[in-house]
Protein backbone atom coordinates (compact mmCIF):
# COMPACT_ATOMS: atom_id res chain seq x y z
CA UNK A 1 0.00 0.00 0.00
CA UNK A 2 1.47 3.31 -1.09
CA UNK A 3 1.81 5.67 2.16
CA UNK A 4 2.03 9.46 1.77
CA UNK A 5 4.12 11.30 4.82
CA UNK A 6 3.16 14.54 5.79
CA UNK A 7 6.37 15.67 8.04
CA UNK A 8 5.59 19.01 9.71
CA UNK A 9 8.78 20.41 11.28
CA UNK A 10 7.96 22.91 13.71
CA UNK A 11 10.59 25.22 15.51
CA UNK A 12 9.13 27.31 17.86
CA UNK A 13 11.23 30.48 19.72
CA UNK A 14 10.46 33.41 22.15
CA UNK A 15 13.03 35.39 20.63
CA UNK A 16 14.42 36.92 17.60
CA UNK A 17 17.60 34.95 17.60
CA UNK A 18 15.48 31.46 17.33
CA UNK A 19 14.01 33.03 13.91
CA UNK A 20 17.91 32.93 12.62
CA UNK A 21 18.05 29.46 13.25
CA UNK A 22 14.69 28.24 12.19
CA UNK A 23 15.42 30.56 8.36
CA UNK A 24 19.08 28.65 8.70
CA UNK A 25 17.51 25.34 8.93
CA UNK A 26 15.06 25.92 6.44
CA UNK A 27 17.37 26.49 3.97
CA UNK A 28 19.17 23.55 5.05
CA UNK A 29 16.23 21.67 3.91
CA UNK A 30 15.49 23.02 0.34
CA UNK A 31 19.41 22.25 -0.69
CA UNK A 32 19.46 18.83 -0.12
CA UNK A 33 20.14 16.47 -3.35
CA UNK A 34 16.37 16.15 -5.04
CA UNK A 35 15.68 12.35 -4.36
CA UNK A 36 16.15 13.24 -0.48
CA UNK A 37 14.50 17.28 -0.31
CA UNK A 38 10.78 17.07 1.06
CA UNK A 39 8.12 17.43 -1.34
CA UNK A 40 7.36 20.81 -0.53
CA UNK A 41 8.28 23.15 2.60
CA UNK A 42 7.25 26.47 3.77
CA UNK A 43 7.21 28.80 6.34
CA UNK A 44 5.02 30.34 8.66
CA UNK A 45 4.55 32.03 12.33
CA UNK A 46 2.00 31.77 15.27
CA UNK A 47 -0.38 34.59 15.39
CA UNK A 48 1.57 37.34 17.66
CA UNK A 49 -1.80 37.55 20.07
CA UNK A 50 -0.63 33.93 20.94
CA UNK A 51 2.31 33.04 23.43
CA UNK A 52 4.72 32.02 23.26
CA UNK A 53 5.28 32.75 20.04
CA UNK A 54 6.70 30.11 17.33
CA UNK A 55 8.38 29.74 13.92
CA UNK A 56 7.35 26.90 11.96
CA UNK A 57 8.75 25.00 8.99
CA UNK A 58 5.59 22.56 7.79
CA UNK A 59 7.70 20.38 5.08
CA UNK A 60 5.58 17.59 3.15
CA UNK A 61 7.01 14.10 1.85
CA UNK A 62 5.21 11.45 -0.08
CA UNK A 63 7.81 8.87 -0.03
CA UNK A 64 8.65 7.29 3.93
CA UNK A 65 12.49 6.29 3.07
CA UNK A 66 12.60 9.84 1.87
CA UNK A 67 11.50 11.55 4.92
CA UNK A 68 13.18 8.55 7.36
CA UNK A 69 16.78 9.48 5.32
CA UNK A 70 16.08 13.08 5.57
CA UNK A 71 15.25 12.61 9.47
CA UNK A 72 18.66 9.98 9.85
CA UNK A 73 21.04 12.22 8.14
CA UNK A 74 23.87 13.26 10.25
CA UNK A 75 23.36 16.89 9.83
CA UNK A 76 20.14 16.83 10.92
CA UNK A 77 20.14 14.22 14.01
CA UNK A 78 23.35 15.83 15.60
CA UNK A 79 21.72 18.68 15.44
CA UNK A 80 18.29 17.65 17.18
CA UNK A 81 20.13 15.14 19.38
CA UNK A 82 23.34 18.27 20.88
CA UNK A 83 22.29 18.48 24.18
CA UNK A 84 23.09 21.91 23.83
CA UNK A 85 18.79 22.58 22.56
CA UNK A 86 18.42 22.17 26.05
CA UNK A 87 20.20 24.67 27.45
CA UNK A 88 19.23 27.65 25.12
CA UNK A 89 16.76 30.19 25.30
CA UNK A 90 14.69 29.05 22.32
CA UNK A 91 12.41 25.46 22.84
CA UNK A 92 11.78 23.32 19.60
CA UNK A 93 9.93 20.52 18.64
CA UNK A 94 8.84 18.38 15.61
CA UNK A 95 6.04 16.70 15.08
CA UNK A 96 6.00 14.36 12.01
CA UNK A 97 2.59 12.40 10.46
CA UNK A 98 2.79 9.33 8.65
CA UNK A 99 -0.66 8.75 6.87
CA UNK A 100 -1.99 6.17 4.66
CA UNK A 101 -3.75 7.80 1.70
CA UNK A 102 -7.02 6.30 3.07
CA UNK A 103 -7.03 8.41 6.09
CA UNK A 104 -6.78 11.80 4.61
CA UNK A 105 -8.80 14.28 2.53
CA UNK A 106 -8.56 17.86 1.41
CA UNK A 107 -9.90 20.36 -0.36
CA UNK A 108 -8.00 22.60 -3.35
CA UNK A 109 -8.37 25.14 -5.70
CA UNK A 110 -6.99 24.13 -9.61
CA UNK A 111 -5.16 27.96 -9.74
CA UNK A 112 -3.66 28.01 -6.32
CA UNK A 113 -1.53 25.11 -5.08
CA UNK A 114 -1.11 24.77 -1.38
CA UNK A 115 0.04 22.24 1.21
CA UNK A 116 0.29 18.93 -0.76
CA UNK A 117 -0.64 20.02 -3.79
CA UNK A 118 2.72 22.01 -4.54
CA UNK A 119 3.86 18.90 -5.42
CA UNK A 120 4.51 17.73 -8.65
CA UNK A 121 3.50 14.06 -7.05
CA UNK A 122 0.34 15.04 -6.03
CA UNK A 123 -2.63 14.81 -8.62
CA UNK A 124 -6.08 16.64 -8.32
CA UNK A 125 -9.39 15.32 -8.97
CA UNK A 126 -12.71 17.14 -8.30
CA UNK A 127 -15.36 15.73 -5.71
CA UNK A 128 -19.17 15.51 -5.54
CA UNK A 129 -18.89 16.00 -1.71
CA UNK A 130 -19.15 19.25 -0.54
CA UNK A 131 -20.73 22.02 0.78
CA UNK A 132 -22.83 19.96 3.06
CA UNK A 133 -22.37 18.65 7.06
CA UNK A 134 -20.56 15.36 6.98
CA UNK A 135 -18.99 16.17 3.60
CA UNK A 136 -15.52 15.90 4.99
CA UNK A 137 -15.89 12.01 6.57
CA UNK A 138 -17.38 11.15 3.31
CA UNK A 139 -13.80 12.44 1.29
CA UNK A 140 -12.10 10.09 3.59
CA UNK A 141 -11.76 6.22 1.90
CA UNK A 142 -11.34 4.35 4.87
CA UNK A 143 -14.78 6.41 6.41
CA UNK A 144 -16.93 4.70 4.45
CA UNK A 145 -15.88 1.28 5.86
CA UNK A 146 -15.13 2.24 9.39
CA UNK A 147 -16.30 4.92 11.68
CA UNK A 148 -12.42 5.85 12.95
CA UNK A 149 -13.97 6.25 16.28
CA UNK A 150 -11.58 8.42 19.43
CA UNK A 151 -9.29 5.57 21.11
CA UNK A 152 -10.12 7.61 24.78
CA UNK A 153 -13.93 8.34 25.77
CA UNK A 154 -12.57 12.07 25.97
CA UNK A 155 -9.58 14.00 25.98
CA UNK A 156 -8.01 13.93 29.64
CA UNK A 157 -7.25 16.45 31.37
CA UNK A 158 -4.33 18.82 31.49
CA UNK A 159 -1.37 16.87 33.59
CA UNK A 160 1.70 19.87 33.03
CA UNK A 161 5.16 18.36 32.51
CA UNK A 162 8.37 19.77 33.98
CA UNK A 163 9.67 20.60 30.11
CA UNK A 164 12.31 23.49 30.55
CA UNK A 165 15.55 21.80 29.49
CA UNK A 166 14.00 18.40 28.62
CA UNK A 167 13.23 16.46 25.71
CA UNK A 168 9.40 14.31 25.55
CA UNK A 169 8.11 12.17 23.26
CA UNK A 170 4.35 11.78 23.06
CA UNK A 171 2.54 8.57 21.92
CA UNK A 172 -0.85 9.96 20.19
CA UNK A 173 -3.82 7.75 20.70
CA UNK A 174 -5.34 6.10 17.84
CA UNK A 175 -7.37 8.20 15.08
CA UNK A 176 -6.41 11.90 16.66
CA UNK A 177 -7.47 13.91 13.81
CA UNK A 178 -5.33 16.85 12.15
CA UNK A 179 -6.57 19.49 10.21
CA UNK A 180 -5.01 22.73 8.32
CA UNK A 181 -7.17 24.94 6.93
CA UNK A 182 -5.95 28.07 5.59
CA UNK A 183 -7.32 31.49 3.60
CA UNK A 184 -5.36 33.32 0.90
CA UNK A 185 -6.90 36.72 0.04
CA UNK A 186 -3.29 37.69 -1.75
CA UNK A 187 -5.70 38.08 -5.27
CA UNK A 188 -8.47 39.74 -3.42
CA UNK A 189 -9.05 43.29 -4.95
CA UNK A 190 -9.97 46.28 -1.97
CA UNK A 191 -13.40 45.56 -2.04
CA UNK A 192 -13.73 41.86 -1.88
CA UNK A 193 -10.34 41.74 1.02
CA UNK A 194 -13.05 44.42 3.15
CA UNK A 195 -15.62 42.14 2.87
CA UNK A 196 -13.07 39.28 3.76
CA UNK A 197 -12.03 40.39 6.80
CA UNK A 198 -15.19 41.91 8.09
CA UNK A 199 -17.47 39.24 7.33
CA UNK A 200 -15.60 36.26 7.71
CA UNK A 201 -12.59 36.87 9.41
CA UNK A 202 -13.64 38.08 12.42
CA UNK A 203 -15.86 34.91 13.08
CA UNK A 204 -13.00 33.04 11.59
CA UNK A 205 -10.97 34.42 14.73
CA UNK A 206 -13.60 34.08 17.39
CA UNK A 207 -13.59 30.66 16.73
CA UNK A 208 -9.81 29.57 16.73
CA UNK A 209 -9.91 31.43 20.18
CA UNK A 210 -12.86 29.13 21.72
CA UNK A 211 -11.43 25.96 20.01
CA UNK A 212 -7.63 27.01 22.24
CA UNK A 213 -9.66 27.74 25.09
CA UNK A 214 -11.74 25.24 25.41
CA UNK A 215 -9.99 21.81 24.81
CA UNK A 216 -11.97 19.71 27.35
CA UNK A 217 -15.20 20.61 25.97
CA UNK A 218 -14.17 20.16 22.02
CA UNK A 219 -11.48 17.42 22.31
CA UNK A 220 -9.71 19.77 20.90
CA UNK A 221 -5.48 19.23 22.23
CA UNK A 222 -4.03 21.81 20.22
CA UNK A 223 -4.77 24.54 17.91
CA UNK A 224 -2.39 27.34 16.19
CA UNK A 225 -3.76 30.27 14.01
CA UNK A 226 -0.30 31.16 11.84
CA UNK A 227 0.58 33.33 9.57
CA UNK A 228 2.18 32.39 6.57
CA UNK A 229 5.56 33.74 5.72
CA UNK A 230 7.81 33.53 2.77
CA UNK A 231 11.65 32.22 2.98
CA UNK A 232 12.87 35.19 4.53
CA UNK A 233 10.35 35.83 7.50
CA UNK A 234 8.25 38.17 5.43
CA UNK A 235 4.38 37.72 6.25
CA UNK A 236 2.14 37.02 2.69
CA UNK A 237 -1.52 37.48 2.42
CA UNK A 238 -2.53 33.89 3.88
CA UNK A 239 -3.13 32.78 7.58
CA UNK A 240 -3.99 28.72 8.71
CA UNK A 241 -5.16 27.18 11.66
CA UNK A 242 -3.19 23.66 12.34
CA UNK A 243 -5.91 22.18 14.91
CA UNK A 244 -5.04 18.29 16.61
CA UNK A 245 -8.54 16.46 17.61
CA UNK A 246 -9.07 13.79 19.83
CA UNK A 247 -10.85 12.27 16.87
CA UNK A 248 -12.71 13.05 13.35
CA UNK A 249 -16.45 13.12 15.83
CA UNK A 250 -14.66 15.78 17.70
CA UNK A 251 -14.08 18.34 14.99
CA UNK A 252 -17.53 17.11 13.46
CA UNK A 253 -19.53 17.74 16.62
CA UNK A 254 -17.79 20.99 17.19
CA UNK A 255 -18.59 22.20 13.30
CA UNK A 256 -21.88 20.80 13.12
CA UNK A 257 -23.30 22.26 16.64
CA UNK A 258 -21.06 24.59 18.39
CA UNK A 259 -22.55 28.25 17.37
CA UNK A 260 -19.04 29.37 16.27
CA UNK A 261 -18.51 27.59 13.83
CA UNK A 262 -21.93 27.88 12.79
CA UNK A 263 -20.64 31.52 12.38
CA UNK A 264 -18.05 30.87 10.07
CA UNK A 265 -19.85 28.78 8.18
CA UNK A 266 -22.82 30.73 7.65
CA UNK A 267 -20.48 33.87 6.53
CA UNK A 268 -18.36 31.39 3.85
CA UNK A 269 -21.66 30.66 2.09
CA UNK A 270 -22.89 34.10 1.84
CA UNK A 271 -19.57 35.19 0.31
CA UNK A 272 -19.74 32.88 -2.08
CA UNK A 273 -23.59 33.48 -2.90
CA UNK A 274 -22.07 37.56 -2.93
CA UNK A 275 -19.78 36.82 -5.35
CA UNK A 276 -19.74 33.59 -6.79
CA UNK A 277 -17.71 32.57 -9.79
CA UNK A 278 -15.96 36.59 -9.15
CA UNK A 279 -14.83 35.06 -5.41
CA UNK A 280 -11.19 35.73 -5.70
CA UNK A 281 -10.29 34.45 -1.87
CA UNK A 282 -9.01 30.99 -2.09
CA UNK A 283 -9.49 29.01 0.93
CA UNK A 284 -7.86 25.03 1.49
CA UNK A 285 -7.79 22.36 3.70
CA UNK A 286 -6.03 18.99 4.61
CA UNK A 287 -7.24 16.37 7.28
CA UNK A 288 -5.34 13.82 8.23
CA UNK A 289 -6.99 11.03 10.73
CA UNK A 290 -3.64 9.12 12.15
CA UNK A 291 -2.84 5.95 13.47
CA UNK A 292 -1.74 4.61 16.24
CA UNK A 293 1.66 3.31 15.30
CA UNK A 294 4.35 5.95 13.62
CA UNK A 295 3.82 9.49 14.93
CA UNK A 296 6.59 11.57 15.96
CA UNK A 297 6.06 14.16 18.47
CA UNK A 298 8.89 15.43 20.04
CA UNK A 299 9.19 18.55 22.41
CA UNK A 300 12.67 20.20 23.62
CA UNK A 301 13.10 22.96 25.83
CA UNK A 302 9.48 23.87 24.85
CA UNK A 303 7.35 26.31 26.80
CA UNK A 304 4.82 24.40 29.04
CA UNK A 305 1.70 23.52 27.17
CA UNK A 306 3.30 23.58 23.85
CA UNK A 307 1.16 21.28 21.45
CA UNK A 308 0.58 17.97 22.89
CA UNK A 309 2.51 18.36 25.67
CA UNK A 310 -0.22 18.48 28.24
CA UNK A 311 -1.65 15.22 26.95
CA UNK A 312 -1.80 11.58 26.18
CA UNK A 313 1.10 9.05 27.64
CA UNK A 314 4.91 11.08 27.32
CA UNK A 315 8.69 9.72 27.93
CA UNK A 316 11.18 11.81 28.78
CA UNK A 317 14.00 11.13 26.92
CA UNK A 318 17.38 11.88 27.80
Amino acid sequence: MRRLVCCISRHPGTERGSRLQVRLHTVDVRSRQPAERPARARSCVVRRSQRPLYDVVASYWVDRTRRDDWLEDSRVANWWNDSARCSEATGYFRESLTVPIERLETLYWNDYPAGMSRSNEVALYPTPYCGYYGAMRDRIPLAAVDPLPSALPELPSATPRETRSNRWRIATPRNLTVIRSAAFWGRCDADQTEDYMRDLRAPLERGMDFLRESPEATGCCSLRFQQTCDVGGAPELETHALGYFLSLGHMENWAEHHPSHGAIFRAAMARYRKFGAKNQLRTWHEVFVLPENNQLFEYVNCAPGTGLLNYFEGERRS
